[in-house]
C-alpha cells in the first residue's frame, strides 16, 4: 500500500475490482454504470478557519492530503462511501440495525447469545452434537440445518430517531429508501440461507474467499416493515422512527467446518480457531442445563461435559450488510463452535 503525492495534480490512478476482473477473465464487457466515490483519507478536522490567507485557503490541508493509491482488497478499499441527496435539510441519514432485543415478542428467535464465554454474539453451531449441546438457548443458530431452529439474524433499515411518531419510509423519504443490500461472509466457514434453511448463491466470490450475495425485495429475505407502533411495544420493530425493509437470513456452517478435525494441522480449526479451557463454560453450562445424550452410544452430549473436557473450539468471524443505494453497513459477529471429541454428528 502507497499514497499518491497530493501536493500538486494527480493522474487517475484506477484498477479493476475483483468483479471487473473476473468479467475479464470470461471475455465479458465491463459495462461500467455506476460509480462509487469515497473519502476514507480525509480528516475534515483539518478544515481551518483560522488560516490567515482567508476563506481560500480553510481547506487547503484537506485538498492536499495524501491519496491512498489504488488497490483491489475489497477489505481495505472505500470503507467510507459518498452518496448525494437533494433534500438539503436531511438530518438524519438512514441506517441499518440488529434487532437482538431479547425482550420483544419474538425475542428469543433474534436475541444474541446471553452468557459468557460468548455474549452478545451469535453462536453457530457446525456439527449435529454441538446442536443438542447448545440445546434451544437464544442465539445458537443450527449450522447444520438451518431451517430446524427458528433462530435467525434480523436487521432493520430505516431512520431512527427517538421521539418521533413512527411511519414509513419508503412513503415520507423516498429518496432515502432502499430495499437492496449485499450480504458479505467468509465462504470457507458458511454461507447464507433463507429462513427455511435453503443456501443462497453467491453473486461472486474475492480472491480472499469473501463472498456477496445481493438480496432485494424480490427475495424472501427482504420484506417491509409494516407496523408503525411505538418502539417501547414488544410486538414492534427496533428502527424508532421511519422504518424501510427487514433484512432476515440464517446461517450454515461450510463443509470444511463441518467435517474438520481440529486435531488436524490443515484445518480451519487449528489455522483460525482457540480452544476454550475447561472452565471457560462452568456457569453457563449449568445455567443452560441441557442433558442429553448423543445416539445409541449414550455418551454424555451436554455441555458441561463437552466444556469440562476442554474440547470445545471456536473460530470468530463477522457477516457485513450493505444498503447498496446509501452505503450503510453493519458487521453481525458469528462464532463457530466445535467439539473436538464429537467431530462427526450424533
Amino acid at each position: 500500500m502507497a499514497v499518491l503525492d497530493n501536493s500538486g495534480d494527480i493522474i487517475l490512478d484506477a484498477v479493476l475490482t475483483d468483479a471487473g476482473r473476473q468479467r475479464m477473465a470470461r471475455g465479458e464487457g465491463l459495462g461500467i454504470s455506476y460509480f462509487k466515490l469515497g473519502d476514507d483519507e480525509i480528516n475534515y478536522g483539518l478544515f481551518n478557519l483560522a488560516h490567515t490567507g482567508g476563506t481560500s485557503y480553510y481547506d487547503l490541508e484537506i485538498l492536499q492530503t495524501p491519496i491512498l493509491e489504488a488497490f483491489t482488497n475489497n477489505e481495505a478499499s472505500l470503507n467510507s462511501t459518498l452518496i448525494s441527496y437533494t433534500n438539503p435539510n436531511l438530518l438524519y441519514l438512514p441506517q441499518l440495525i440488529l434487532n437482538t432485543n431479547i425482550n420483544k415478542t419474538y425475542g428469543e428467535d433474534v436475541g444474541f447469545f446471553q452468557y459468557n464465554p460468548a455474549k452478545n454474539t451469535f453462536i453457530v453451531a457446525t456439527t449435529e452434537g454441538a446442536v443438542r449441546a447448545f440445546g434451544n438457548a437464544t442465539g445458537v443458530l443450527n449450522g447444520v440445518n438451518p431451517g430446524r431452529k427458528r433462530s435467525r439474524i434480523r436487521l432493520e433499515f430505516g431512520l431512527n430517531a427517538p421521539g418521533k411518531t413512527p411511519g414509513s419510509l419508503r412513503d415520507r423519504e423516498p429518496e432515502l429508501y432502499d430495499d437492496q443490500f449485499a450480504i458479505e461472509y467468509d465462504s470457507r466457514l458458511c454461507s447464507i440461507t433463507d429462513l427455511v434453511g435453503s443456501p443462497l448463491r453467491a453473486n461472486f466470490t474475492d480472491e480472499n474467499m469473501i463472498s456477496t450475495v445481493i438480496v432485494t425485495s424480490r427475495s424472501n429475505l427482504v420484506s417491509q416493515m409494516t407496523q408503525f407502533g411505538s418502539s417501547d411495544d414488544p410486538d414492534q420493530p427496533e428502527i424508532e422512527w421511519l422504518r424501510g425493509p427487514m433484512i432476515e437470513f440464517k446461517v450454515m456452517t461450510s463443509n470444511l467446518l463441518q467435517s474438520g478435525d481440529p486435531d488436524s494441522s490443515k484445518s480451519l480449526w487449528q489455522k483460525h480457531g482457540t480452544q476454550d479451557s475447561s472452565t471457560d463454560w462452568d456457569n453457563t453450562a449449568s445455567t443452560i442445563g441441557n442433558t442429553s445424550t448423543c445416539g445409541t452410544s449414550g455418551q454424555a452430549n451436554d455441555l458441561d461435559t463437552r466444556a469440562t473436557n476442554g474440547d470445545l473450539w471456536r473460530i470468530s468471524s463477522n457477516i457485513r450488510v450493505i444498503s447498496i443505494n446509501t452505503g450503510a453497513q453493519i458487521d453481525v459477529p458469528v462464532r463457530f463452535y466445535k467439539s473436538k471429541n464429537f467431530v462427526t454428528s450424533c
